[in-house]
């Protein structure tokens, strides 16, 4: 049997197969079956029929598994449709690979069938179906199937952000779409709660500058504004910088870096949503009032339901697949959180976010012990700071080595889209040297999914906290022209030329895995 072939949940595949008669071959792909056998056709591929569920408005599975002679499906595999030719076999039976997943050759198979395309060195997860029904999307939760999440290692090192719940590394960039997946859910587990996911509801109404988005979830609904400026027309929507606030007006802190870019403004107050003195006063909490979540996901949950308001409201003039979300400080941490969990956001800012940012755990915590002191802010500071995090995140201080996850692989998350990190060296509480590493790590990811070009890291000191100076213009600049204004710019590099002490990043203390070229 095919174990480590193909990242699947066996176990659940097999129960639900226990439970359930007439299953269809998309379930073995992540989406149900179809719901009335009366569904009609929309689309066909390699894996079947596939129609549009009328309850759920998703796509859904037409084709049937009926044949008891297909033996695989106990194992979470398809039975073969077009070969009876055999790749491989062993002790289960005969194994071919047909739309790049593994399937079992049915005992009855006979005939003179096509030939199928060689086996690849590593073959992929099951394919998803070649023509997805949006793919702008908040995620790509509901098509990946999350395994066991350990919430406990022993790895002094960064994790390796392209193994898999299941110990098999991706090999392709379409594999990376539910290793993000995997990640998030990771996150969400152990560090910032769950996210809340598709509400049942959500309308925005605009009256001037402000602009109200209401949600309506399980029957529990609240409201929270946002300041929009700048904002083109129906007929010509202009990019947006969502700049995070907490009622001090700076909708962001990139200053005069986006001077004469003609973008929209839109300047999101978090304490709408969670304020951190009392989070369940805030439009969060009202609207999923059993959550668990810290208040970087309520404020990443608001962001994603603004945009859900703007994405059917075109008449408020803004162009939802040219959005920006930038942040400094603890405002930073949300905003690459923000970036992170919602695939929408072309274009990720996080400055100085330090600690429960852009900044490795496991070197923060070194540096500490080579000071004898908290020279960088702690896990167990920041854990316990502003509710940013679930409270039981708390218990990794001063374990941090068995973390699953590092900081990198938040960050990491925003890839392939753009990700630019703004951090200021000389603030010792931020943390220099593990934002800096973290910053070197992140590349890694960015570099195996080919979008190298997508991501910079820029570290200067200097300056006051998230007062950007002059120096880090540019990069502001550059980014915004090249992914939100779609102009010809410089991006891709690690500047930390300015530094205020020695960086002696070495890979191989921290990275003892390779960095995969994902095809």
């Amino acid at each position: 049997m095919k174990f480590l072939a193909i990242p699947v949940l066996l176990e659940l595949v097999s129960v639900a197969l226990a439970q359930s008669t007439n299953k269809c071959i998309s379930e073995f792909l992540g989406y149900p079956c179809c719901s009335s056998s009366n569904t009609p056709v929309y689309y066909k591929d390699d894996d079947g029929d596939w129609g549009i569920d009328s309850a759920t408005g998703d796509w859904c599975g037409i084709t049937k598994i009926n044949d008891a002679s297909c033996w695989s499906t106990k194992f979470g595999y398809p039975c073969c449709k077009k070969t009876c030719t055999a790749i491989e076999k062993d002790k289960d039976g005969s194994w071919a690979i047909e739309g790049s997943h593994w399937c079992g050759i049915p005992a009855n198979c006979s005939g003179n069938q096509p030939s199928q395309p060689s086996q690849p060195s590593q073959p992929s997860q099951p394919s998803q179906p070649s023509q997805p029904a949006n793919d702008f999307v908040e995620d790509h939760r509901k098509q990946c199937q999350i395994g066991n999440i350990q919430t406990s290692v022993n790895n002094s090192k960064l994790p390796d952000p392209f193994k898999t719940l299941s110990g098999k590394r991706v090999s392709t960039k379409a594999e990376w779409t539910c290793r993000r997946e995997e990640i998030a859910a990771t996150f969400e587990k152990i560090m910032f709660g769950e996210k809340p996911r598709n509400p049942d509801k959500v309308e925005g109404r605009k009256s001037g500058n402000k602009y109200t988005v209401t949600v309506t979830n399980k029957g529990n609904t609240a409201s929270f504004d946002v300041t929009i400026s700048n904002a083109g027309t129906a007929a010509k929507p202009k990019p947006a910088i969502i700049g995070l606030d907490q009622g001090f007006g700076m909708g962001g802190s990139l200053g005069a870096s986006t001077n004469g870019l003609d973008v929209a403004s839109i300047t999101f107050n978090t304490n709408n949503l969670a304020p951190e003195n009392n989070p369940r006063s805030g439009a969060f909490f009202k609207a999923n009032p059993s959550s668990n979540a810290g208040t970087i996901m309520a404020w990443a949950w608001g962001v994603s339901r603004l945009i859900d308001a703007l994405e059917k409201d075109s008449s408020v003039g803004i162009d939802v697949k040219h959005l920006a979300v930038t942040g400094c400080s603890r405002l930073g941490k949300a905003a690459l959180a923000i970036g992170a969990f919602d695939e929408r956001i072309a274009l990720t800012i996080p400055q100085e976010s330090g600690s429960g940012g852009a900044s490795l755990w496991r070197v923060g915590a070194q540096v500490n012990r080579q000071k004898g002191k908290q020279f960088v802010q702690g896990l167990g500071s920041a854990a316990t700071e502003g509710n940013w995090m679930i409270s039981s995140f708390r218990n990794y201080d001063g374990r941090e080595t068995t973390l699953p996850f590092d900081q990198h692989m938040l960050t990491g998350m925003v890839a392939p889209r753009a990700l630019l990190i703004i951090d200021n060296a000389g603030q010792e509480w931020l943390g220099e040297v593990p934002s800096n590493y973290c910053g070197q790590a992140t590349k890694e990811i960015f570099d195996a999914l080919g979008a190298t070009d997508k991501y910079t890291y820029t570290q200067e000191g200097g300056h006051m906290h998230c007062s950007l100076p002059n120096g880090q213009f540019d990069e502001v600049k550059d980014f915004v022209n090249k992914f939100l204004l779609g102009k010809d710019a410089k991006t891709g590099k690690i500047d930390y030329s300015k530094n205020t002490q020695p960086i002696n990043f070495s890979k191989s203390e921290w990275i003892d895995w390779t960095t995969p070229r994902l095809a």
